[in-house]
């Protein structure tokens, strides 16, 4: 695979091979539950529901909950929604939470390889499950909530090290190559001989509808490392899979539970996201037609699935590198970054939560021309990646 092209897996083994550098840590390595801000790492979470009369937000408590371990040569980074309202959904995030940061906190030393990497994020996400469900009488009185739990890993430099895989398949020419769970498959030659190995990679496991991104300062681009993983298109009250009783007997629906890969470099930052943001970076919930971002259509209704994806990805790529990247002499950091995305969300759903507010027993009207965006609970953390965070420690 070439940097910068994500894979995605539906199991660990079919990750490339790659060595891990032993963890550097130290007892000034940080963690972070709430908002911060450090030079190397921003985290914000608000909520953009409208203020009711008593003074408290529509929507509250806030079921956004985030994690972050920074590390000299790893992070790990999390973020949890919890589906709906109420008190209910804002325990099964903080549970999720707290099981995946305790499963990490234990499994650091035992990370040797990206597959082994995998592995523990798939199996921190059974104890999330298993954490939301814990102690309760009836299991169907948990709540429910999606999860994006992401590893920032330093690779050994070796000068050539292997990316077979046991699902690796063949291109045209007989290369070998690595599936990326959609039938496809980046051949290998993007490592040639004449390459150094990468030094940094960016793994992700998600259920649900949160985002990761990469953001390159050096190219000047975003990236939707997790793309395609909302399954449903039209309609964003389905995340596509969750954590905690909703399946079965009260399993968890794990329709859109996957691995995401892609090679990164220094200096890079690392985008984690809750629906509320990407939902503000939706051409439909911004009241664009397709004529409005070059697509040949009447409506957004007329696209085929596949071309409706590939539609909203590049314009909320696009919109994301404008917003970053607006002044290109301006050295981006995730502080810039994160006050950047959460002021976007704020000035985007105004209108409708000003709406909400003058009028709180009416309902929203149905035009996103007139009220655009999505009013949400909306959670951002932005890593920085690279050995110069060493400085910090």
């Amino acid at each position: 695979m070439t940097l910068g092209v994500p894979i995605v897996v539906l199991q660990y083994d079919q990750l490339p091979h790659f060595n891990v550098t032993n963890l550097k840590s130290s007892t000034q390595s940080i963690q972070v539950d709430s908002d911060s801000d450090q030079p190397f790492l921003s985290t914000r979470s608000i909520s953009t529901y409208p203020t009711l009369p008593g003074g408290e937000k529509d929507g509250d408590p806030i079921a956004d909950k985030l994690f972050v371990q920074v590390h000299k040569n790893r992070a790990v980074l999390a973020i949890a929604d919890g589906c709906n309202w109420g008190k209910r959904p804002a325990m099964a995030a903080r549970d999720a939470i707290a099981a995946f940061a305790e499963y990490f906190n234990e499994r650091q030393n035992e990370i040797n390889t990206l597959q082994d990497a995998g592995h523990f994020l798939l199996r921190a996400f059974c104890e999330a499950h298993n954490k939301i469900v814990e102690g309760k009488p009836d299991i169907w009185e948990a709540g429910t909530t999606t999860l994006l739990g992401g590893l920032v890993l330093e690779f050994e430099q070796q000068q050539q090290q292997q990316q077979q895989s046991s699902s690796s398949n063949k291109d045209e020419n007989g290369e070998e190559g690595i599936s990326n769970g959609n039938g496809n498959s980046n051949g290998s030659s993007g490592s040639s001989s004449n390459q150094s190995s990468p030094k940094w990679g960016f793994l992700c496991a998600s259920v649900g509808d949160c985002k990761a991104f990469l953001v390159s300062h050096k190219r000047k681009e975003a990236t939707d490392v997790t793309n395609g993983n909302r399954c449903n298109l039209s309609d964003t009250r389905d995340p596509g899979g969750r954590l905690g009783p909703y399946v079965g007997q009260g399993w968890p629906d794990l329709r859109n539970l996957k691995l995401y890969f892609t090679f990164c470099e220094e200096n890079d930052i690392a985008l984690i996201v809750s629906d509320g943001v990407h939902d503000n970076l939706d051409p439909i919930m911004l009241g664009k037609t397709p004529d409005e971002v070059n697509i040949d259509a009447k409506g957004w209704e007329d696209l085929p699935q596949d071309d409706l994806l590939r539609a909203k990805t590049q314009f909320m790529k696009s919109l994301l590198e404008e917003m970053i990247f607006n002044n290109p002499d301006e050295k981006i950091s995730p502080t810039d970054i994160t006050n950047k995305i959460i002021d976007h969300c704020s000035t985007v759903t105004k209108n409708a939560r000003e709406f909400m507010q003058e009028f709180p027993n009416k309902k929203q009207p149905n035009d996103y021309r007139e009220y655009p965006g999505k009013m949400d609970h909306t959670t951002v953390v932005a890593y920085k990646i690279g050995s110069g965070n060493s400085s910090s420690f």
